[in-house]
């Protein structure tokens, strides 16, 4: 049990298109994920975990609540921990503003992340996928 003055440590992730980091399971990722964000937390055959959602209008550059840009390749955003992406190189896909590093008090899980009417929100991080969300566009 820890007590008020057991200090926390932040959890390192990357948010944003996954397609970016995963190449070395890209495939198996494609496999896992159904494109109807019916599900978003996963787990690959070798224990990595990640969330992924699909945009609302595909590829694009899309923007979180603090005007960050999150460039999308695959129609996807989504997170995984920094230390889980096994693809050499994320720091410099992270410098050419590709995606960003969020520092979360714990990991992430299912029940942290939802879509919402075009919004993909992980864990505190909201990204805008659908700024000019429109009834006519839900789903009956």
């Amino acid at each position: 049990m820890k007590n008020e003055n057991t200090p926390v440590t932040p959890v390192r992730y990357y948010v944003g298109d996954l397609c970016y980091v995963m190449h070395d399971v890209w495939e198996e990722v494609c496999d896992l994920t159904p494109y109807d964000n019916s599900e978003h937390e996963f787990e690959l055959e070798d224990g990595r975990k990640f969330i992924l959602f699909n945009t609302a209008y595909g590829d694009g550059t899309y923007n979180d609540l603090n005007g960050r840009p999150y460039s999308v390749d695959s129609g996807t955003i989504g997170a995984i921990k920094l230390s889980d992406i096994l693809d050499p190189g994320p720091e410099d896909i992270i410098t050419a503003g590709l995606g960003h590093v969020h520092e979360f008090p714990a990991e992430i899980n299912g029940f942290d992340c939802y879509y919402d009417e075009g919004v993909i929100n992980i864990y505190s991080v909201s990204i805008e996928t659908a700024p000019e969300w429109d009834s006519e566009y839900e789903e009956d």
